[in-house]
């Protein structure tokens, strides 16, 4: 009998022992599974954090680009103001500056000068010198 429950507590420590190397194996495998999603994850965050950082840097560059363009459709305006009250103050035989839009360089060109209008007998002007966008508002509505 005591043979019997030798041999009985032998078999359960073998299976005992197949059992923990079955584990033993699957923690082995569990274990190269996460260090392998840990590494997958670890470089998935890298490139996440790398988009977040150069969508930053796309919409910085965005308002300043939208700044510039405010700032420059400003200056336009303002031009244009300039232009407006130049137009409406100045005789029609002088002379006027052009600024051109592509480069920053100034010309001069003839509004109307006596010779193109001799020349041009048949035609008349079809700008009205009196219109209220030349005309400056002055304090006073006569003229």
């Amino acid at each position: 009998m005591k043979m019997k429950l030798q041999q009985v507590s032998l078999q359960q420590y073998k299976d005992n022992q197949n059992d923990t190397e079955v584990l033993m194996s699957a923690l082995s495998v569990m274990q190269d599974k996460n260090i392998h999603l840990e590494n997958s994850l670890s470089a998935e965050t890298c490139i996440k954090l790398d988009l977040f950082c150069a969508l930053g840097e796309a919409k910085r560059q965005v308002e300043v680009t939208q700044s510039l363009l405010i700032q420059k459709e400003k200056e336009i305006e303002e031009l244009k103001s300039k232009v407006a009250e130049v137009m409406a103050v100045m005789p029609p035989t002088l002379t006027y500056a052009v600024v051109s839009l592509e480069s920053d360089m100034v010309s001069s060109s003839m509004l109307y000068s006596p010779k193109f209008m001799s020349e041009d007998k048949g035609t008349t002007s079809l700008l009205d010198p009196n219109a209220s966008i030349y005309t400056p508002n002055i304090g006073s509505s006569e003229m």
